[in-house]
C-alpha cells in the first residue's frame, strides 16, 4: 500500500511539472530554456510511476484496494501547484535588496539593445532595466545625453522616492536579483504597477555601499505584466 500512495505522489508531481511547463507558469520560477528540462521530468516521473505501481500490484496481487484517507493529504501541495497561480517576485522582495549594481567583471555589451552605442539618436532607446541599471553607472560617457526607454515594475522607497524594477535570474527564483533604477520627477505610480518610462539619463544617486542609477523620467505609461516577468 505505502508503494501504491508513493507512486500516486509521484504521479501527480510529474503532472505538475508538465502543467507549469506547458501552461507559462514555469516563467515565474525558472528561466525560459528550462521548460524542456521540466517537460522531460514530468514524463519521466509519471513513467516511473506508473511502471512502478503496475510492477508492485502483480506482486501483490488484487487483495489490496483503494487509498487510506491519511494518504489523500500528502497530494495537497501537488494539488496547489496544479490550482494556484502564483505571483512573480515583486517590490516586496526587491525592497529587500539593494539598489545599486555591481560593476561587471568584464566589459560588456548590453543584450536588450546594442544599436545604440554608436549612434547618435533622439528616440528612446528600449533598454532592459538591468542593462540600464549597470551601464548608467559604468559607462557614463556613453550613456550621457541620451534618452532611453524601460519597463519595469515599481518599487517604493523612502521620502517619495521610487525605482523601476526587474528581477534577474541565473537560474531560478532563489538566486533573483532586483535590477532597479531611480525615476525622478514623476510622482510614484502604485506599488507592483508595471509601466513603460521613457526619460533622460540622469547622474547616479550616492550611497553608502555604491551608486544608483537614475533616470529623469518625462513618461509614465501603465501596462500589463509581461508573459516572462524576469531578466
Amino acid at each position: 500500500m505505502k508503494r501504491n500512495v508513493a507512486g500516486l505522489v509521484i504521479v501527480f508531481v510529474g503532472a505538475a511539472l508538465l502543467q507549469l511547463a506547458i501552461s507559462g507558469t514555469y516563467l515565474r520560477y525558472v528561466k525560459p530554456g528550462m521548460r524542456w528540462m521540466l517537460i522531460a521530468a514530468g514524463i519521466v516521473l509519471i513513467a516511473l510511476a506508473v511502471i512502478d505501481v503496475l510492477s508492485e500490484t502483480r506482486r501483490a496481487g488484487t487483495g489490496h484496494h483503494g487509498l487510506p484517507r491519511a494518504a489523500w493529504l500528502l497530494l495537497i501541495p501537488v494539488f496547489a501547484l496544479l490550482v494556484v497561480d502564483p505571483p512573480a517576485l515583486g517590490a516586496d522582495a526587491a525592497q529587500r535588496q539593494s539598489p545599486v549594481a555591481a560593476k561587471p567583471v568584464k566589459p560588456v555589451e548590453p543584450k536588450s539593445n546594442s544599436s545604440w552605442l554608436g549612434e547618435a539618436s533622439y528616440a528612446p532607446t528600449p533598454l532592459t532595466v538591468r542593462d540600464y541599471a549597470v551601464w548608467a553607472v559604468w559607462e557614463k560617457q556613453r550613456m550621457q545625453g541620451r534618452s532611453f526607454q524601460l519597463t519595469g515594475f515599481v518599487t517604493p522607497a523612502k521620502n517619495g522616492v521610487w525605482y523601476v524594477t526587474r528581477i534577474g535570474l541565473t537560474c531560478c527564483v532563489a538566486d533573483g536579483t532586483a535590477f532597479m533604477v531611480e525615476a525622478r520627477g514623476q510622482a510614484a505610480p502604485p506599488k507592483n504597477q508595471w509601466v513603460t518610462v521613457t526619460g533622460k539619463w540622469a547622474e547616479p544617486s550616492k550611497r553608502a555601499d555604491g551608486d544608483v542609477a537614475a533616470l529623469t523620467v518625462e513618461t509614465v505609461t501603465p501596462v500589463a505584466a509581461p508573459v516572462n516577468p524576469y531578466e
